[in-house]
């Protein structure tokens, strides 16, 4: 397996603001990177040194995957990638779960279509800027962990480390997903109460 100090291949799928961000910084650790979407290949010139292909080539260079993509088209475009047996990072969210109820959480769903795939849900509740530069907030914040395998578990909290990211709150196995994934409504009442995204939640524990 990989430690964080060692360069690995790294598909991102999503090329918007938040698959963009997260490829942008992987790149910038040294990471070998592709990013992956059907648009990716129009935005060469917004993403010098990260190759750039259709999502299933950007899942077949990684050894690790990125899933950055809404949650209302992940499966389908999940369903045609090779993902098996390797660490599938799910940021993504329901576009519905802002005023809607969540049937079943897309990191559980994801899980459950691919139950050869190591699936770490993290990051999801945390504005695209801020999930690959922490200290942009000056006050320490939080960003929650949630996986059914442990040593993935592990590995994506040394590569979220390796983002800066300090405190890191384990939850447990993926049925932590609805709590995650339900934070959508509250983040959106937030950023409109703020006027932008400059801020996170942080646990203080006493």
């Amino acid at each position: 397996m990989q430690r964080r100090d060692q360069n690995m291949r790294i598909g991102v799928l999503g090329s918007g603001q938040v698959g963009g961000g997260i490829a942008r910084k992987l790149a910038s650790l040294g990471h070998d990177v592709m990013m992956g979407s059907r648009s990716a290949t129009n935005k060469a010139a917004d993403f010098p040194g990260i190759k750039l292909g259709t999502a299933t080539e950007a899942a077949a260079h990684g050894e690790w995957v990125v899933n950055a993509l809404p949650g209302e088209t992940s499966l389908h475009v999940l369903g045609q990638c090779d993902i098996a047996g390797k660490i599938l990072i799910d940021i993504g969210n329901y576009d519905s779960a802002v005023d809607q109820p969540i049937a079943i959480p897309l990191g559980e769903a994801i899980q459950k279509a691919h139950p050869d795939t190591r699936v770490v849900k993290t990051l999801n509740s945390i504005s695209a800027h801020l999930m690959v530069d922490p200290a942009n907030l000056q006050q320490k914040h939080t960003v929650f962990i949630a996986s059914n395998d442990e040593a993935a578990k592990r590995e994506v909290t040394a590569l979220l480390e390796s983002f800066g990211w300090q405190d890191i709150i384990d939850l447990g196995d993926l049925s932590a997903c609805r709590a995650m994934e339900q934070l959508v409504p509250l983040w959106m009442s937030l950023e409109k109460k703020f006027g932008g995204p400059q801020f996170n939640l942080a646990v203080i524990r006493g």
